[in-house]
């Protein structure tokens, strides 16, 4: 892959497994330690003086340096260096953390280093000492400031720091053509890694098998996964409305000339329903920000989504493509999606059904063990029909609704395109919401959202997003719909009921999305890790999960299955 930034030679000092994903995979999620330590390298460039980098070297001299050797391998950028009064150049390094504290030396493989700096940030300050020298820059120490306790500690290019850092350069080349390493066993730097959510450390090795101590307990997934993402999704629906940008903050204007704005750090989505206007100043900086934006007709049907680039991470799509070029692969998956499906909507029938039949929770639990032994994705197919009809058929038990005006109907079986009533028209905007949901997760663990493994695969249709999404329609999507209209929140009157369609007004709209977002925000306890997150965080997580199944990390697939 060509030479290695200095940067990515500290995260594998810290961690294989964190240089993998950074590097190899192209894969990075912010933190709030690495938010802090950019805005503090930007504020140090901008206080830089001149005479930090060596006034008499140039005729103008440069605030940062840009370094490579192809005889090293690697290459980087140095934030500053200064040259002392012997000619002696110094790189310096400055870092968000504070230093050790009652360390006397640390051992990188078989080398001891000195014990005043942390061992990974001691390799790739060496690292811009040796990229100094192949340019013919003396050097043979630098500096690294540490912000939290505002330590300034010297470092000195020994031979052993010199050579530990070689062995590293050769591992991070090493690395590259290797699948990536297994997570660190119960270790504490995983808590203050901006990838815990990506790399599942306790996740993985606890669905391996091999998350046992030392001393042959299994003990507890430990709770490293942030549990709900805070950022807001913003939803504009006013017909003649207008987004744009005004500095730093999402400026909408609505049809009355009402206008609102809000910090765009604090929106991770946009959801633009019928005749509303963007600006390409706002698309430009969504797309910057890694900002989402999702365009849907009126009545909420997911016509398309602007999102940035394809993630660098194209080693999981290449096994996408070649795992589900096989029929076994595809059938394998379908089942387990599929049973977990029925599964899931037995549990909603069971939990919310007034007087429901026990026959029907019987025969949905026998739909589930036939999903099982279905031979192939045709016979999936009538299963799921069968289960479908069944859940349908009985859906309109778990609502107690009492304003329905005489000769009108609630629910009349399942129909869409258009639905015909209030309850369809409820559940094909909570499916279009809950699609836009997992797009989103799917793109941003870098798979392919239009070839999935059970839905036929056409153009333009997110296959592998209603792939996942198929366990999720009943925990969410059927949830939001049942709620709002048990507890009043969305009323008969919200409706516009025709001859041949059902849609839901303006205000009533506003309604429901403000019920799906405080159902993705609410908090679960996941079934087999113990530990609760949002159903936001949820979709990502399966998202993730198949993605380490395709990669070979993982034996298997399973679905979320609600208790």
């Amino acid at each position: 892959m060509g030479a290695i930034p200095i940067r990515m030679l500290n995260e594998l000092a810290y961690c294989e497994r964190l240089f993998h994903l950074m590097h190899v995979q192209g894969l990075f999620d912010e933190s709030a330690d690495t938010v802090e330590g950019t805005l503090q390298h930007r504020r140090a460039e901008l206080r830089q003086r001149p005479s930090q980098v060596g006034p008499d070297a140039w005729e103008e001299a440069p605030q940062s340096l840009y370094l490579g050797d192809e005889e090293l391998g690697i290459v980087g950028k140095l934030d500053a260096i200064r040259r002392r009064e012997d000619g002696v150049w110094e790189p310096i390094e400055s870092k968000h953390a504070s230093a050790p504290r009652d360390s006397d030396r640390f051992r990188v493989g078989e080398w001891e280093l000195e014990g005043g700096a942390w061992p990974n940030d001691q390799i790739q300050l060496c690292a811009q000492g040796l990229l100094l020298r192949a340019n013919g820059f003396q050097t043979v120490a630098g500096q690294i400031f540490y912000r939290g306790n505002r330590k300034t500690i010297r470092v000195q290019f020994s031979e052993a720091l010199i050579e530990a850092t070689r062995s590293v350069i050769r591992r991070a080349h090493e690395l590259e053509r290797e699948p990536m390493p297994l997570p660190l066993r119960h270790s504490n730097k995983c808590f203050r890694c901006s990838l815990n959510a990506i790399c599942l450390p306790d996740e993985t090795l606890h669905l391996l098998g091999g998350a046992e101590t030392p001393d042959g307990a299994v003990p507890h997934v430990r709770d490293i996964v942030p549990q709900r993402d805070d950022l807001a999704t913003v939803y504009v629906s006013g017909h003649g409305s207008h987004v744009g940008k005004s500095g730093f903050e999402l400026a909408i204007v609505g049809p009355d000339g009402q206008r609102t704005t809000l910090p765009m750090k604090d929106v991770r989505h946009i959801s633009l329903f019928g005749n509303v206007q963007m600006s390409t100043q706002l698309v430009h900086e969504c797309l910057e920000q890694g900002i989402s934006v999702s365009y849907l007709t009126s009545a909420g049907r997911l016509v398309g989504m602007a999102h940035p680039l394809a993630t660098k991470n194209v080693l999981v799509r290449r096994e996408q493509f070649r795992h589900f070029d096989s029929e076994d692969t595809r059938t394998q998956l379908a089942r387990a999606v599929i049973r977990a499906k029925i599964l899931n909507q037995r549990t909603m029938l069971r939990r919310n059904g007034n007087g429901i039949d026990k026959r029907v929770l019987r025969d949905l639990r026998d739909c589930a063990n036939k999903a099982m032994d279905a031979p192939d994705v045709a016979a999936l197919l009538g299963i799921e029909g069968l289960a479908a009809r069944i859940y349908m058929e009985n859906f309109p038990c778990m609502l107690k609704v009492k304003d329905v005006p005489p000769g009108e109907v609630l629910m009349k079986g399942r129909n869409r395109r258009p639905p015909k009533d209030p309850v369809n028209a409820l559940l094909s905007l909570a499916y279009s919401l809950l699609t836009r949901e997992l797009y989103a997760a799917v793109a941003a663990v870098g798979l392919d959202p239009l070839l999935g493994f059970y839905h036929r695969v056409e153009p333009g249709r997110p296959s592998l997003v209603l792939d996942l999404m198929e366990p999720f329609r009943a925990i969410v999507a059927d949830s939001v719909v049942i709620r709002t209209l048990n507890t009043g929140e969305i009323e008969w009157s919200d409706f516009y009921v025709g001859p041949e369609a059902c849609a839901l007004k303006q205000h009533g709209r506003k309604k429901f999305f403000l019920a799906f977002e405080r159902r993705m925000h609410e908090m679960v306890t996941h079934p087999v890790f113990g530990y609760r997150l949002s159903y936001r965080r949820m979709l990502e997580l399966e998202a993730r999960l198949l993605s380490r199944y395709l990669m070979g990390e993982l034996p298997e697939y399973r679905p979320l299955v609600t208790r």
